[in-house]
């Protein structure tokens, strides 16, 4: 175990990078083709209905203070389905951690490297975060510090920048197809900032030195991650209209291209790229720690750090493998994506915070051990 812990404010930051994630540059595009131009409102429906998974989660992480997730979910379902609920768990960060690195070199590769190599961008990105994990816990937990304040404040700077190019008509007419269209969409942008939030429970509350305040911390890194996925979709639809948004596959990339500062300042749509290269390496980082964590536990190792290296060479292999081509990504996004991680990072969570109740509650699991 780290000897120094994690702080509140550290969590706050850890859990903003891991719920901003890849979405910020992307999800405009999937609300836009399912709300149209109420995709506004999903936004605001994700955040308001995605606060209870995220409260269950805290809650959970204060009734066992001992455990991390793995071990709250063998502890509170129990043998063999704990098990499976856990390797399941641990089964998402394993995925996403070789299909963030895809994403990143997908992006690079079409939008500013067509001559580069997508293995080489994989093998780089994929080395910062092997370093990273190597340096600890609380060295990359610092780092999030630095990264998500550099990240923020591009993202808000370009959004100032952008703001005098909106058009309120093209938020009208609201609600022309009702609210089925805004709740669809809140379900899509759930599975980008909502679900993937559990990973930080591998942090939570074992890690940290006041869970309490690292609990609220959370909360708060929620809520700002909602508020610039808020920002990052209405702005894409004030300025580009919904149309043009639904057919573009990297919509604040292509907002940002509307930036203009005269001739003297160019390519400022890269401001919005480093702000979300930032976020896709916290959010790996997370991911690559809570995989190589997650095995150990569950396959009974008492040093996960002999994992990282071998986790890495995987990631690299897969990064390059896992999507044939966009097409086949985007349907995969639909498809298999967004069931699949709803039921990981909301349905699971919810299901262990109720089984908690229905098991005892505090009364039972007061003393329990992982046995």
């Amino acid at each position: 175990m780290e000897k120094t812990k994690v702080t509140d404010r550290q969590m706050c930051f850890l859990t903003f990078g891991v719920s901003l994630g890849g979405s910020v540059l992307v999800v405009a595009a999937l609300m836009a083709s399912i709300a149209k131009q109420d995709a506004w409102l999903g936004a605001v429906a994700t955040v308001v209905l995605g606060f209870p998974v995220i409260w269950a989660l805290v809650f959970l992480g204060r009734r066992f203070p001992d455990k991390n997730y793995i071990e709250c979910l063998q502890t509170v379902w129990g043998r063999p389905i704990g098990y499976v609920v856990s390797g399941l768990s641990v089964y998402l960060w394993i995925m996403l951690s070789y299909h963030i690195p895809w994403y990143v070199g997908n992006f690079m590769t079409s939008q500013s490297m067509p001559e580069t190599p997508a293995y080489v961008i994989n093998l780089v990105f994929i080395a910062a975060v092997t370093v990273a994990i190597r340096y600890g816990l609380h060295a990359f937990s610092r780092a999030s510090e630095i990264f998500t304040v550099i990240s923020a404040s591009l993202f808000l700077i370009a959004a100032l920048l952008i703001m005098p190019n909106s058009k309120i008509e093209n938020l009208q007419p609201v609600l022309e197809n009702g609210l089925s269209p805004v709740f669809e969409s809140a379900f899509f942008l759930s599975t980008f900032i909502v679900c993937p939030i559990y990973t930080v429970m591998m942090v939570y509350p074992t890690e940290v030195d006041d869970p309490k305040a690292a609990g609220k911390g959370i909360l708060i890194g929620f809520l700002f991650s909602g508020i610039i996925s808020f920002f990052s979709i209405i702005l894409s639809i004030l300025v580009l209209g919904w149309p043009i948004t639904a057919n573009t596959r990297y919509p604040a990339f292509r907002l940002a291209k509307e930036i203009e500062l005269g001739t003297i300042f160019t390519r400022i749509e890269f401001i919005i790229f480093f702000s979300w290269i930032l976020t896709q390496f916290i959010i790996n980082t997370m991911l690559f720690y809570s995989a190589v964590k997650g095995i150990a536990q569950l396959f009974r190792l008492k040093d996960h750090n002999k994992l990282i290296l071998p986790f890495a060479l995987v990631d690299f292999v897969m990064s390059g493998i896992v999507f044939p081509d966009v097409f086949y990504q985007e349907n995969w996004i639909t498809f298999v994506w967004a069931p699949f991680a709803f039921i990981i990072g909301a349905v699971i969570p919810l299901l262990t915070f109720i089984l908690y109740f229905v098991r005892g509650g505090k009364k039972k699991f007061s003393n329990s051990h992982l046995s």
